[in-house]
């Protein structure tokens, strides 16, 4: 800790009692940390919100938002804040379970020592900025992965990355329409980027073929591409739930799809966005027909299957944003 330098580290202070705020904003900003404070849960959440911060020191005992739930809140939002209870002597049982249940690295009595608050945010910084490093490490693979997954994709078959493409912005856009948050809509942005990464497996005959000129045997084959995906993504654990997504894009909602027969809200909400997608750019690519649908009828077809082969929820959100953006009008009946 020799190296250690305060002032590149950033705390925030809630409390609700403003002579604690003082006290605390003095003492570590005369170590050189850069220092903010809140009096609420809600403020400091919204000063989260604008700023990056490597500890949050919060007071257990605050009005409309206590400091286990504030701090629960920001695990959730800000994981790679390290989080510090402080807590009066008459609360610690609920301080030791606010550190079971949320992860919060460390509580202190009040009133509390300077000196061991000081080594405690010190070694909670430290924590912090390892594990970012970490993060660092981890989304560099991630990224590297990702990259490499799609340069095969390019590689077997140009139009397959570029169809990819397609399918992953328009189905961040419906994830987004639907109240996703943002990592849940990027992890659907993914899946969709990657849907067809099963296909580099499969025969130039089978890719060259529309599937409704497949013989038996190859549509048999085709239809296990899914999961295949979901095979070539078990390499890393952070694409579990992608793989999820890829093995089951083309479940439908009445259980007719494929490879699992699903049905319903048992199919996951990032398979049901990429089937609705899916189907309405394969119309148009003609994949299920001799010619290709235009626009218009693709979405005419997306909503006669409503509820049937496709979620309605995904449909409502869908269609009127892709009439928008073809600048048609489709009735909904």
């Amino acid at each position: 800790m020799e190296n250690f330098d305060p002032k590149q580290y950033k705390i925030l202070c809630v409390d609700d009692e403003a002579n604690i705020l003082s006290s605390m904003r003095r003492m570590l900003s005369l170590e050189g940390y850069q220092v903010s404070i809140a009096q609420s849960g809600a403020e400091a959440l919204q000063t989260l919100s604008s700023s990056s911060f490597d500890v949050l020191i919060s007071d257990m005992r605050m009005p409309q938002m206590d400091g286990a739930e504030l701090l629960s809140l920001a695990r959730k939002k800000y994981p790679l804040t390290i989080r510090i209870l402080l807590t009066g002597a008459a609360d610690v049982n609920s301080a030791i379970s606010a550190v079971n249940e949320g992860e919060i690295f460390r509580f202190m009595t009040k009133p509390w020592n300077d000196a061991e608050l000081l080594n405690v945010i010190q070694v909670a910084a430290l924590q912090g900025k390892l594990e970012r490093d970490k993060e660092v490490k981890l989304r560099a693979s991630y990224v590297s992965t990702l990259k490499t997954f799609s340069g095969l994709m390019a590689l077997r078959r140009p139009d397959l990355l570029t169809h990819s493409r397609r399918v992953a912005q328009l189905s961040r856009r419906v994830a987004r329409g639907l109240g996703c948050t943002e990592p849940q809509a990027q992890e659907i942005y993914i899946a969709g980027l990657l849907h067809d990464l099963g296909k580099i497996g499969l025969s130039d005959r089978i890719l060259s073929t529309k599937f409704i000129e497949l013989p038996l045997g190859d549509a048999k084959i085709y239809r296990k591409h899914g999961e295949m995906g979901q095979s070539s993504l078990k390499i890393l654990p952070e694409l579990e739930e992608v793989g999820r997504i890829v093995r089951s894009h083309h479940e439908y909602f009445d259980g007719s799809g494929y490879p699992d027969k699903l049905m319903g809200d048992s199919i996951s909400q990032g398979a049901r966005i990429l089937a609705v997608v899916e189907a309405f750019e394969e119309l148009v690519a003609g994949e299920y027909s001799k010619t290709p649908h235009t626009p218009k009828e693709a979405l005419k077809i997306i909503v006669s299957n409503r509820g049937k082969l496709f979620c309605p929820q995904v449909c409502d959100v869908f269609v009127p944003q892709m009439a928008s953006l073809i600048n048609e009008v489709v009735w909904l009946s």
